[in-house]
């Protein structure tokens, strides 16, 4: 019986738990998620780097100085005139700014000092390689080239004045280096140098005369300019001054170019 009752309340117990509520598991610790990083922002690309072309190289081609021409000189006339070779083309050059005396003139022959000059331009320029600038223009009345020439450094026109083989002679609108040929000519002139070595007899006898002229022209010269001395005696009339020979009708000389 005991054994019954045991048995009972056993199985009573068993049953009694088994059909009690389930007891609740302990609460559990809410999962901690790792924090979330944001991934770190890709570097912005380096802007590429703006590539300036280099300037194309110009062109480097030879040039001609503007009214200049180079020729060869085949043949030297006289002082102041020259045969040249341009091109197989063969031309007269007239040199601008100067004058020379002659020595192959049809009515006036050769005159003093003429034939020094023309040798003294023979030795600057025969056979040689000369550039030939043009001023304003292009020829004289007889179809000659009017230039400035040049022997490599040289300036022909300028040294002729300078040394006193040539004096001034400016025909306007030539007249781009009338300035330096002046100058030139009063420092030969001072100097005593080529024409400008005027010999006693050559010069004037009277006292107090400045200028000369001709009976048979109407220009006025200082005593030694080349066409003064080609005066002769009988027909010279001197001046005092400039102003005295104005007064007498007389007008200076384009080439020694005494005062107004």
């Amino acid at each position: 019986m005991r054994y019954l009752l045991i048995t009972f309340l056993t199985t009573s117990f068993l049953l009694f738990s088994a059909c009690g509520p389930s007891a609740a598991p302990p609460p559990q610790a809410p999962a901690i998620s790792p924090p979330t990083v944001p991934p770190a922002p890709s570097p912005a690309p380096a802007p590429a780097p703006t590539v300036v072309p280099a300037p194309a190289p110009t062109p480097i081609t030879p040039t001609k100085q503007p009214g200049v021409t180079e020729a060869r000189v085949i043949r030297v006339i006289d002082g102041d005139t020259i045969e040249v070779d341009i091109n197989g083309v063969v031309y007269r050059v007239r040199y601008i700014g100067i004058d020379t005396p002659e020595t192959v003139h049809p009515t006036r022959g050769e005159e003093p000092f003429g034939r020094e000059a023309s040798e003294k331009n023979r030795e600057l320029v025969e056979g040689k390689i000369v550039r030939l600038e043009k001023d304003v223009s292009e020829t004289d009345k007889y179809g000659r080239l009017l230039r400035y020439v040049y022997v490599d450094d040289l300036f022909v026109n300028a040294e002729l004045v300078r040394l006193g083989y040539a004096q001034v002679a400016t025909y306007p609108p030539d007249v781009k280096y009338q300035d330096l040929f002046l100058r030139l000519q009063q420092e030969a002139r001072e100097a005593g140098r080529g024409l400008w070595a005027v010999s006693p007899a050559e010069a004037p006898t009277q006292p107090g005369v400045m200028f000369v002229g001709s009976i048979k022209s109407d220009k006025y010269h200082y005593p030694d300019c080349r066409y003064a001395q080609m005066i002769k005696p009988e027909n010279e009339i001197w001046f005092s001054s400039a102003a005295e020979a104005q007064a007498a009708g007389y007008v200076p000389c384009k080439v020694c170019r005494p005062p107004r």
